[in-house]
């Protein structure tokens, strides 16, 4: 005698003699996908006004420096495109406008995205995207990992994205290329809360 459940069904359990019941190929794969979000179904529930602070290390003095931002996420309905419009308050009447564009490739686990800001040249990145947790559409951790440079040296990036409700945490650590895991060292942190009344996940 076994018995089988469906966690994703909310504990649907079957009761049988030796075997679970049938599934259809398509219904196994349904639930698959509802029990294991890829990092892109969890990017896309950000849409919405989120508001908070960027805390960043100075290269110069090595003090924290923290300034105001607010994020507008949208999520376009082809559900792999992702636009995040960031006004960051950096002094009186020095505002700074950050657009980034972002296409998701679910099969990949990869990000292709372009941030423009005026004055700024715009280079494409290519991010491999990782679930580290996934407990609810509200509760996650995702990294971003790509390759670029910090103080004009080759290294290698990495961004730990943490969703907590209606809090969301990006931490960015570098290490130069080749090193071990104790040479990543922090560089900044965006702490955005969610705005009240805007897109829900």
């Amino acid at each position: 005698m076994t018995l089988s459940c469906l966690p994703s069904l909310g504990l649907i359990c079957f009761l049988g003699l030796g075997h679970s019941p049938a599934m259809p190929a398509n219904a196994q794969t349904s639930s698959a996908a509802i029990s294991s979000p890829t990092a892109t179904d969890l990017r896309l529930s950000l849409a919405g006004r989120w508001s908070g602070s960027l805390g960043y290390r100075d290269y110069q003095s090595n003090r924290l420096i923290e300034i105001p931002v607010t994020t507008t996420i949208e999520a376009i309905a082809d559900g792999m495109t992702i636009i995040r419009r960031s006004l960051y308050d950096d002094g009186p009447n020095k505002p700074v406008w950050i657009t980034t564009i972002s296409l998701d490739d679910a099969a990949a686990g990869s990000s292709t995205s372009a941030a423009f800001r005026a004055g700024r040249a715009v280079e494409p990145v290519v991010e491999t995207l990782s679930v580290l947790a996934a407990h609810d559409p509200t509760h996650w951790t995702i990294t971003y990992r790509s390759v670029g440079t910090d103080g004009d040296v080759p290294a290698d990036i990495r961004v730990t994205e943490i969703r907590d409700g209606d809090t969301l945490t990006a931490t960015k650590d570098v290490r130069p290329i080749g090193a071990d895991d104790e040479a990543w060292a922090f560089r900044n942190q965006t702490l955005l809360t969610r705005v009240r009344g805007t897109t829900p996940s």
